[in-house]
């Protein structure tokens, strides 16, 4: 199944280097309970309960509370939402060109578009400007990965060689009050500042993309359960059909 999947231009670069092959999702619908494994033997659904006394292995069928489908699939294609814009139409054919705020200098994606689509992308062309990606048409997708598992743990179960795959880094820009660059590589008037290990870089690549309502709940140091979806990078469209 083809899924769509957002990510913010530092992570869209650290896939299209080669360093992202796996991505933490926040799975919101399970404050206060723990898990029990899967229910399923395609790994479609996890068993939770509610924390109770003695250890998990004393929990009884009986107590399960709810059954949580997993958001994507071993073997689902996700096709990549990033930040982008129209860099040009053309009504002779329905031709669009898109550009791309992560790597903007790379080749751009040119391709052939219905007539609705086309009326679509008419209103991002008069934009004339970096467009979130929460509104990227399918058209646009320039990166599609292909899902090889999925699991559930803790998020401060990260290893260091997770926290790699994550597209970590033992090196960070930092600076509180600063304000991203235009090549969002790092905050105007900051700082480098070197850490220990990948998952510290995670744990602050992780507190950064938070918006700010999900902030005080999800953060890192509180541990929050998180769907672990590894992938691997499909480079032609076509290898999908």
């Amino acid at each position: 199944m083809e899924k769509p999947i957002l990510f913010n231009t530092e992570m869209v670069k650290a896939i299209l280097e080669g360093k992202k092959t796996c991505t933490r999702r926040i799975i919101k619908k399970v404050s206060g309970l723990d898990f029990l494994g899967t229910s399923s033997e395609d790994g479609a659904t996890f068993d939770s309960a509610l924390f109770g006394k003695g250890n998990l292995e004393e929990i009884l069928d009986s107590e399960i509370k709810e059954r949580i489908k997993a958001p994507y699939l071993p073997g689902d294609i996700l096709w990549v939402r990033e930040t982008w814009k129209v860099q040009s139409l053309s009504n002779m054919n329905y031709r669009a060109k898109f550009l791309y705020k992560a790597k903007p200098n790379d080749k751009l994606k040119e391709t052939n578009v219905d007539g609705e689509m086309y009326i679509k992308l008419l209103r991002y062309e008069d934009k004339n400007g970096w467009q979130p990606s929460i509104f990227m048409p399918k058209d646009a997708t320039r990166i599609f990965l292909k899902v090889t598992n999925v699991r559930v743990e803790r998020l401060q179960d990260i290893t260091e060689e997770g926290a790699k795959s994550e597209g970590a880094s033992k090196q960070i820009w930092y600076q509180p009050y600063g304000t991203r660059s235009e090549n969002n590589q790092k905050y105007v008037g900051d700082i480098k500042q070197h850490v220990p290990n990948y998952i510290t870089g995670f744990a602050g690549i992780w507190d950064r993309t938070l918006g700010k309502w999900d902030d005080w709940l999800y953060r890192f140091k509180n541990n929050p359960w998180v769907w672990v979806i590894e992938f691997e990078r499909i480079e032609k469209e076509e290898n999908i059909k």
